[in-house]
């Protein structure tokens, strides 16, 4: 709506009005939001519910619709944001002219009216066409959603972080230009706003006071039921003339906006004698009292007719950018920007990640009672995927007959509950059915969006391993990462046969499938649930904390994180000369880190030399330095804290040789593990669980073994030779090389 007092108030309130009332002033100008109140109607989620891919999530409709502030009841002007689609109604240096609010476009069906019906016709095709430019403004904006990889870019869409959208100087702003999010907003937003604003400034919906001639003061209503057919954004053609009833008519609007008419509004049908701009809306459905307007003031069906039409063809301008988004960038793209503009956190909601989870359900796994553990890693890792974001997950059998056991679907549907299988692990038959389920699940968009979780209790047999490393190759190439995590248990060699696969190796660091694990981009972890009962949540956290899939790259935090009962397998090469891993100590905790080299076997690094470094507060005061080389022995770093901190064990490779000729050679390969007197403390979250995940998340009865198991090779422990010296560090003296104590560390 315009009026006199909006002009005269723009310094106050930073307003003009048209159309729906834009601004929270119902004393002076009887304005109630009313442009925000329809489009929330239109797109708002069921309270407490997210987006379903239709509807706008809370600070994203802040931006689209506006939001305004009631300090003890009162509204008080000029406070929160008019949004996208009051963006018309908003001071601007260069404003829109009537052709965004669909004025002008009057007609009587009188002799001599000053406008005739094909003139009419002309300013209402002006307004449609100025509309299909913002359409268009939108569509294209679109674009910049997401990188060259088809992934949402963080900058594009932040809101919460990055703060309101600036939706004024529209001539000065440009698709091509700031935060894509908000400039797909603005043009979505803007051609709502005359959408909305036609059927308060129209005679479409309403009807004319039956106790007063027809005139210009009392216009004919059509009282039509639906939305007007002519409105169509997505077209580019004239509007056919025989859409247009003869009857219709829209307001002249000049200042001062009066019911006799001003300037060349002065006899013709004015803005003021049809609009239907001024009514309390509620966001059930309802309404409130119809202010200071002529036309709903004789009927007063008129206002609440006005906003049905406007919010049921808002709902339908939205159906029609989302079509004209699939039908410009394909439909698997398209919905991945529809889903950006309706999740507050797209970069968390929108990466469309699928992950197949490879379970162990040979006879020993089962009967070591290591089949149950999997289970819960893989409950835990589910418990992490995204319900809203359309994530997906399938579970497969890791046998040599792999099978289906759940296709790719929701994740809070699958029933991890598996049955054993007589048939021989075989690692590559669960990775070949893996691949190809991460494929057909969405065949256009797999590529750094699918991952794989391989889950054993044990080694697969020798003869199975040239599968294995083809298709972890082929993984690699397709841009699917495979993450492994191999269950050690106290169990997992009984005295007796298991049928059809009697005496199965355990499984090591030095495994051949190892450093194909991690060039796929995926973690190689070695898990004991008797070290930590919470050893399977542990896992779930690394694998998102360094990224489930390539997708999660840029949300990958600086360091690795480290758990008890979780040993991680590594490299450093010249292309990645560094890796980083921190562990959150508590006061008065003692923890035990060690680092082995793994240059032996057949998934053996290179015999190069690396440094571990240790520090405390990352990049600022180093605890200790020490080179690694070869098939050194396992390095084991005691300690005690004093205070609570990130310690960060920093591997880089060895400057000696210049790095250049180094690119290419093999990758030095390592074992990290922690052990600690506090194994099930409450550890940082990178990515929180989505759902419970029932109850049996922790693991054994909270009795706890030693990490090192005398004369024997326990993965986690990290320490694959039997006759390793502990090199129980000085500093838990607190003392450097230097001879300078070092803050949070005990003597």
């Amino acid at each position: 709506m315009r009026s006199l007092g909006a002009a005269l108030t723009l310094c106050t309130f930073a307003s003009v009005v048209g159309g729906f009332g834009t601004i929270n002033e119902p004393h002076f100008l009887q304005q109630h939001n009313e442009h925000e109140f329809i489009t929330r109607l239109a797109f708002q989620c069921p309270v407490g519910q997210g987006s379903d891919g239709v509807c706008f999530e809370q600070y994203s409709l802040d931006q689209l619709a506006g939001h305004h502030v009631h300090i003890l009841g009162i509204p008080v002007p000029g406070l929160g944001s008019n949004g996208a689609v009051g963006a018309p109604d908003t001071f601007d240096m260069l404003p829109e002219g009537p052709e965004a609010h669909c004025d002008d476009a009057d007609y009587l069906d009188v002799p001599d009216y000053p406008q005739s019906r094909a003139e009419a016709n002309a300013k209402l095709q002006a307004c449609i066409d100025h509309l299909r430019i913002r359409f268009r403004q939108a569509v294209n904006a679109a674009s910049r959603l997401l990188d060259e990889r088809n992934r949402v870019q963080k900058t594009m869409v932040r809101l919460i972080s990055a703060g309101d959208c600036t939706f004024a100087f529209p001539g000065l702003q440009s698709e091509l230009s700031g935060r894509a999010k908000c400039a797909v907003l603005e043009g979505f937003g803007r051609a709502l706003h005359g959408i909305q604003d036609f059927y308060s400034h129209s005679n479409w919906v309403d009807s004319h006071d039956p106790s007063s001639p027809i005139s210009i003061f009392n216009p004919p209503g059509l009282a039509m039921n639906g939305v007007a057919p002519f409105l169509d954004l997505r077209g580019n053609t004239t509007i056919p003339a025989d859409q247009i009833p003869r009857n219709l008519t829209t307001g002249c609007f000049a200042l001062p906006d009066a019911l006799l008419g001003s300037g060349e509004c002065q006899g013709r049908i004015t803005h003021h004698a049809l609009s239907k701009d001024k009514g309390r809306i509620y966001l059930d459905g309802t309404f409130g009292d119809v202010d200071f307007d002529l036309r709903s003031q004789v009927v007063a069906t008129n206002f609440p007719l006005a906003v049905q039409a406007a919010v049921e063809h808002s709902r339908m301008v939205w159906a029609d950018l989302r079509d004209e988004l699939r039908l410009r960038y394909g439909s698997v793209i398209g919905d991945l920007m529809i889903c950006s503009m309706v999740h507050d956190d797209p970069v968390r909601d929108c990466r469309k990640r699928t992950l197949a989870i490879a379970v162990d359900t040979s006879f020993e796994s089962e009967l070591s009672g290591g089949m149950a553990v999997e289970e819960l890693v893989a409950q835990e890792v589910d418990s992490r995927l995204s319900i809203n974001g359309q994530d997906r997950i399938a579970l497969i059998t890791n046998q040599e007959n792999a099978a289906l056991r759940y296709p790719m679907g929701p994740p809070s549907a699958p029933i991890f509950n598996f049955s054993h299988s007589p048939a021989p692990l075989c690692f590559g038959c669960s990775l070949e059915l893996a691949i190809a389920e991460t494929i057909n699940a969405q065949a256009e968009t797999y590529t750094d969006r699918g991952a794989i979780l391989l889950l054993t209790t044990g080694a697969e047999p020798p003869n199975q391993q040239a599968q294995t490393l083809q298709q972890l190759a082929r993984a690699a190439e397709e841009g699917i990462r495979v993450h492994y995590a191999c269950i050690t248990m106290p169990n997992s060699h009984p005295p007796f046969n298991v049928p059809d696969n009697p005496k199965r190796a355990r499984c090591s660091p030095f495994d051949a499938l190892v450093p194909g694990i991690l060039k796929t981009g995926g973690i190689a972890a070695f898990i004991n649930p008797h070290l930590a009962a919470r050893a399977p949540a542990h896992f779930a956290d690394t694998i998102m904390d360094r990224g489930l899939t390539a997708t999660d790259d840029d949300d990958a935090t600086e360091h690795t994180r480290v758990y008890p009962g979780v040993a991680l397998a590594d490299f450093v090469s010249a292309e990645h000369p560094s890796k980083s891993f921190a562990y959150a100590v508590s006061v008065g905790e003692h923890v035990n880190l060690t680092i082995s080299s793994v240059a032996d076997g057949p998934g053996g690094g290179a015999e190069g030399c690396f440094t571990v470094t240790l520090w405390y507060k990352y990049l600022d005061t180093v605890i200790e330095m020490h080179p690694r080389c070869g098939d050194a022995a396992p390095l084991e770093l005691a300690y005690e804290a004093t205070e609570e901190f990130d310690l960060v064990l920093e591997a880089e490779i060895d400057d000696t040789p210049p790095r250049d000729q180094l690119r290419g050679q093999e990758e030095i390969l390592f074992l990290v593990s922690i052990d600690t007197d506090m194994p099930e403390k409450e550890e940082p979250a990178v990515e929180k669980r989505t759902r419970a995940v029932g109850t049996g998340a922790a693991y054994g009865d909270g009795e706890f073994a030693s990490c090192v198991v005398p004369g024997e090779f326990d993965s986690t422990c990290g320490i694959p030779n039997p006759l390793a010296t502990a090199a129980t560090s000085n500093l838990t003296a607190g003392v450097t090389a230097g001879g300078t104590t070092v803050a949070g560390w005990q003597p």
